[in-house]
């Protein structure tokens, strides 16, 4: 049974935030709305945790230009969203927002930013553009699977966490190539395209087109086929794996990498009836 301040756990990319129930049958019976509160916030669109605290103000009834009284937290276009103060079931007092007037906040900022800094600009932007092309996976998923589930939306927020970042993290995998694999500009390049070679057959610029413009209907790349949000998955694996093995051959450190990235990933792979179709 679902109940007024409930706090339950969300995936929001690559990180785990608290939302909380405001009204248990707020959209229907048994169809929640949820609050999210202004660290959970500040820490996902960089808007800092001071700003938004300074730009909550109280309204009475009294106060000539207001409609309504209570909490809200006022932005630079002069726009206000309600504030709701609500006990937790682990017995704190939350100040929340409505989770999708948390979206139409951040647009709204984005658009009149005031005094708000680039990276709080920047912030904002990009928690739109997740928001904007999930929920267009959802509603394509809903429409075409009739069901939209946490699986789905788990693989969708790893993809989008992959393509925005142009190509997994690296950091470390680069700097066991710097300094084992000598100076020359053309050294990440070439270590790059023997991971790519060595998982998927092919070079990077080959297999980025492929899941650019996939071709369907044959029957070599439905075989052979491995979807991007995997093939980024293993690609980040297995240069991790090189920075951990810190082997003085860079070959075998790749090679060993490269084995153990495709036994990893081949019960995953065949689960999803990639491989052997």
């Amino acid at each position: 049974m679902l109940e007024a301040g409930q706090i339950i756990p969300i995936k929001f990319r690559d990180r785990e935030f608290r939302a909380i129930i405001i009204d248990p049958d707020g959209l229907g019976y048994n169809r929640p709305t949820i609050g999210l509160g202004y660290r959970s916030m500040s820490r996902h669109t960089d808007v800092p945790l001071t700003t938004l605290v300074k730009r909550v103000i109280e309204l009475t009834d009294e106060d000539e230009s207001s409609e309504t009284s209570g909490k809200f937290l006022k932005l630079p276009s002069g726009k206000l969203f309600k504030v709701t103060e609500i006990l937790g079931n682990d017995n704190n007092t939350y100040q929340v927002i409505e989770a999708t007037d948390w979206v139409e906040l951040a647009r709204d900022w984005a658009k009149k930013p005031g005094k708000l800094g680039a990276k709080a600009k920047n912030g904002l932007i990009d928690f739109l553009a997740w928001f904007a092309a999930e929920g267009l996976y959802a509603e394509a998923y809903t429409f075409l699977k009739e069901t939209y589930t946490r699986e789905d939306s788990e693989r969708i927020q790893q993809w989008l966490v992959a393509r925005q970042a142009g190509k997994p993290a690296r950091k470390d995998w680069a700097y066991a190539i710097s300094e084992q694999g000598g100076n020359s500009p053309y050294k990440y390049g070439k270590w790059t395209n023997y991971v790519y070679r060595g998982l998927f057959g092919m070079d990077a610029a080959e297999i980025k087109k492929i899941w650019e413009a996939p071709v369907s209907g044959s029957r070599h790349i439905a075989r052979n086929y491995i979807p991007e949000t995997v093939g980024l998955e293993m690609v980040e694996y297995c240069e991790k794996l090189v920075s951990v093995f810190e082997l003085d051959d860079l070959e075998d450190a790749h090679d060993e990498a490269i084995r153990m990235t495709q036994k990893k990933f081949r019960q995953k792979l065949d689960a999803e009836r990639i491989g052997g179709v």
